[in-house]
């Protein structure tokens, strides 16, 4: 299938990650996406065979856009210099939406932990790799003496990701930046990573 067929479902993904964001995954009804993204309810039917489908189906392409956006956030002449721009990269894509949101992943786990399997699956999974490829930089950064050498790359890569996703909830919350804010100086201050190509632009504040 290409062409206007792509289109027409892309623009129903589009519309379904829009509306999950602001709703939440139960409080999205078929007729809202339908509303949202301008198209009739058998175009949708004709793409997807229910709900769980489609976002089982939405949240994979926002997986792959996700690993995008870390692979290249995770860039930089170092192991540290990654680092920081990870960091970096997270707090500016949350600040270009206002906070707005949150985690399309974490909303899902709270959201589905106790009744959706096939949903949880997949934020399980992304949630596991998202550890796996800051466990491996880590790894480096300790091993060029970027960062502290008594840390430990299998605690420390979950407790960030943790950490974020608290940091990103609070700043959906608040409507403010202040506790992701904190949060990634905690760690960069904690971590004292040792380049200092970009660390005068992160972590002036607090």
């Amino acid at each position: 299938m290409g062409g206007k067929g792509d289109v027409t479902k892309n623009k129903i993904m589009k519309a379904a990650v829009k509306l999950i964001f602001q709703k939440g995954i139960e409080s999205t009804s078929i007729s809202d996406i339908v509303k949202e993204a301008g198209v009739a309810k058998g175009s949708i039917f004709f793409h997807f065979p229910d709900k769980q489908t489609l976002v089982s189906e939405t949240l994979n392409q926002y997986e792959n856009n996700f690993f995008i956006f870390l692979e290249q956030s995770l860039t930089g002449n170092t192991p540290g210099e990654r680092l920081i721009n990870f960091f970096e990269n997270v707090s500016k894509a949350h600040k270009e939406r206002n906070y707005a949101g949150g985690c399309i992943f974490g909303n899902t786990a709270l959201e589905m932990a106790d009744k959706n399997e096939i949903f949880t699956g997949i934020v399980s999974n992304v949630f596991r790799k998202w550890v796996r490829n800051l466990k491996e930089v880590i790894q480096e950064a300790v091993k060029t003496g970027e960062i502290r050498k008594d840390i430990q790359p299998d605690v420390l890569a979950p407790t960030i990701v943790a950490a974020l996703e608290g940091g990103i909830m609070l700043a959906r919350l608040e409507k403010s930046g202040e506790p992701l804010e904190k949060t990634i100086c905690a760690f960069v201050k904690m971590l004292d990573i040792k380049t200092q190509s970009r660390k005068e632009g992160i972590c002036l504040t607090y």
